[in-house]
């Protein structure tokens, strides 16, 4: 997985664009952080790659909810959707390194 990170001046302040790209070259998730002044991240695009991962496992839970034809989402078969999706996985490792 790979992230294409974009910075943006607007006049009040700035943003920044994360984009995370699978390995096969799907784009899995867009995410945009927007600052009127400062930010205190670790390192430059820290909140909007973290923001983005979580999208992307997000989105990826709701594909399979299409697939499997779920109306009602519980907590127990979102977690049975998290541990059985192997890119859910690879995911959330990469949060952690973040």
């Amino acid at each position: 997985m790979e992230f294409t990170n974009e910075f943006k001046s607007t006049r009040s302040g700035f943003n920044h664009t994360s984009k995370l790209w699978s390995s096969n070259g799907e784009l899995l998730a867009v995410a945009v952080c927007r600052y009127l002044n400062r930010t205190w991240e670790s390192y430059a695009f820290q909140s909007s790659m973290k923001s983005a991962v979580n999208q992307a496992i997000e989105n990826q839970v709701q594909k399979e909810k299409q697939l499997q034809r779920i109306t009602r989402l519980t907590k127990s078969k979102r977690l049975e959707i998290e541990n059985y999706l192997s890119i859910i996985n690879e995911l959330k490792e990469l949060y952690k390194t973040l």
